[in-house]
């Protein structure tokens, strides 16, 4: 399917090549007769083969604006062996044709030689939009959060509360929670932190942050990534809490924080909101002429980020498909929120404003079928609801999948984790289970629901309270946590950690001149069994005062008996094997 979209100043496009050359290639980006396209666009074509490096001439492309004329560039093949990429020295200008022709002579790894061809794109009338960022300012009635309720001293006050109302612990799966929480609809002023928390609600670790993320997750290799606002990137971390790459959105675009997916092959699956001005008045009676209208972009990056795949709303939904009001100011028709890796290697993304989830292919970006909507291709069987401005679609090896329904629009509104097995030869959505809360609860936005290793199923509720509950597979909770309000979480993920920090433990001593506590944690550290405390007369105190089983996120001592005499304390964290890790920091009492 090619582009929906009407601009006035674009005339009808004649692919000017044989037809056969264009469809030897199973993808072309952007797509011959493409408008709206980023002025930083790269040009990728695939033939579905793989390619001869060495067939790969800096000369294979031509390419002309018809204002910012001829384009000198890069040309490279992708960790694929497949894709072809070519990047612009310099970036398109705005409302221009851009002519490209690709030279014969590519050839595949069983010495076929591809001929040329030759298409045109079309650039956006408009350079990028960037609306500021809003965050929902309502319910002012919500009073400040109380800060964490667990007295600790080395724990920063202003991390959220957290209570956790059920934990059946023969009954829940392995591993740790993890959150980020979101000010929802509040004046209150809150201060977001990535969280991973125990099966008590206990922090394993917090990072403390700028702004709202909504994606902190471990990833399929074991990396854990996080949304960063101002960076408008992923921030990549290893198991000691560092930073060790980023990904950003290609050609021209900023990502969106919606989600990131790191696949098996070291590639990353990322969204984007493309804004757009376009005169809705000649789409829709009423329509706004200079309405911004958010559309949805996905690009897929490999090992060395460059866009392999890119996939664009804009050239495969009409506007009119939403559900939301066309007559607005600002429209975001998409509203893009998961994308999915399908069993079968094809993409699934779910789309809250269309009630859809589409299926597209991964080779070509057709789209191949679409679920729920006003497009909707399926036949729902026993289930006795659609499901409305869903969020989280996963897919499963048995062939089903799994979404968070929001449920907006049902009467009366409800949420619930949902999940169907498909039939796609007969394009059957059969009802399996749900998920739902007793009484039912409605997460207006965000959500999600996880599948587990152990058959469970976690559900972060999104916005409304409690915020994450896991069920077994009957429908029985065994597992429940709430923050304070106004914090939501975006998404709440499970997963086994394990956390080796390279920072140093923490030490705090207060003290009233004859007594001192003692008060000590490590951010971020899961395999710690005991803390020895030490102490002397001093730097470097070798004496030891105790041993502690390690407790919770902080553990304490009280040490009596101290005279005016300078007194060193410093903590050694010992593992699960019974090996020293490294000292804290030193504390010398009285200062």
């Amino acid at each position: 399917m090619l582009s929906c979209i009407s601009i006035a100043h674009l005339e009808p496009e004649t692919v000017q090549s044989r037809a056969s050359s264009i469809q030897d290639f199973e993808y072309i980006s952007p797509l011959p007769r493409a408008s709206l396209v980023s002025t930083g666009t790269t040009i990728a074509i695939r033939h579905g083969e793989a390619i001869q490096v060495d067939s790969v001439s800096q000369a294979l492309f031509t390419v002309i604006g018809s204002r910012s004329g001829k384009h000198q560039g890069e040309t490279l093949l992708a960790d694929d062996q497949k894709t072809v990429i070519f990047k612009p020295a310099k970036p398109f200008v705005t409302e221009e044709t851009v002519s490209v022709a690709l030279s014969a002579g590519l050839t595949t790894a069983a010495d076929e030689i591809l001929a040329g061809i030759t298409f045109r794109f079309f650039t956006s009338p408009q350079k990028p939009i960037l609306p500021e960022r809003q965050l929902p300012n309502r319910d002012n009635d919500v009073k400040a959060p109380a800060p964490h309720n667990l007295g600790y001293v080395t724990l920063p006050e202003d991390i959220p509360a957290i209570t956790v109302t059920l934990a059946a612990v023969d009954e829940i799966a392995t591993g740790y929670i993890f959150l980020s929480n979101i000010n929802w609809r509040s004046s209150v002023t809150t201060t977001p932190y990535l969280l991973i928390v125990d099966n008590r609600g206990e922090p394993v670790y917090y990072k403390k942050l700028n702004q709202p993320t909504g994606d902190f997750k471990k990833q399929p290799n074991g990396q854990l990534t996080y949304w960063d606002y101002p960076a408008r990137a992923y921030q990549v971390m290893d198991s000691s809490y560092q930073i060790v790459d980023s990904y950003q959105a290609g050609n021209g675009y900023n990502a969106d924080g919606h989600g990131l997916q790191i696949l098996p092959n070291g590639h990353a699956l990322l969204m984007i909101y493309d804004f757009k001005r376009i005169d809705m008045s000649k789409i829709v009676p009423g329509g706004v002429p200079t309405a911004t209208v958010a559309g949805l972009v996905i690009q897929e990056l490999d090992t060395a980020k460059n866009v392999v795949f890119e996939w664009r709303s804009w050239d495969h939904f009409d506007i009119t498909d939403t559900n939301v009001n066309t007559t607005s100011a600002q429209i975001d028709y998409v509203h893009g929120n998961a994308i999915e890796q399908a069993h079968d290697g094809h993409l699934l993304i779910s789309s809250r404003n269309l009630d859809e989830i589409t299926k597209i292919n991964r080779q070509t970006g057709d789209v191949m079928w679409r679920m729920g909507g006003k497009k909707n291709e399926f036949t729902f069987v026993d289930d006795h609801s659609p499901f409305y401005k869903q969020h989280d679609i996963r897919s499963h090896p048995n062939g089903h999948i799994t979404l968070f329904d929001n449920g907006n629009d049902r009467k009366p509104p409800y949420s619930r984790g949902v999940e169907y097995r498909l039939d796609e030869v007969n394009m059957t959505a059969t009802w399996i289970s749900e998920y739902r809360n007793t009484p039912d609860i409605f997460g207006a936005a965000t959500g999600n629901a996880q599948r587990l290793p152990n058959g469970n199923t976690l559900i972060g509720w999104g916005s409304s309270w409690p915020n994450v509950t896991e069920f077994k597979s009957d429908g029985t909770k065994v597992f429940e946590l709430t923050f304070a309000k106004p914090n939501i979480s975006y998404r709440a993920f499970r997963f086994p950690w394990q956390g080796q920090p390279v920072t140093q433990p923490t030490l705090v001593v207060q003290t009233d001149g004859a007594t001192a506590t003692l008060s000590y944690s490590w951010n971020g550290a899961t395999d710690i069994a005991t803390y020895r405390i030490y102490g002397g007369e001093a730097p470097e105190p070798s004496g030891l005062i105790e041993t502690q089983i390690k407790t919770g996120f902080e553990n304490s001592t009280v040490i009596t008996g101290l005279n005016q005499t300078p007194y060193y304390f410093r903590v050694m964290p010992i593992d699960r094997k019974g090996n020293e890790t490294r000292y804290s920091n030193e504390v010398v009492v009285p200062e």
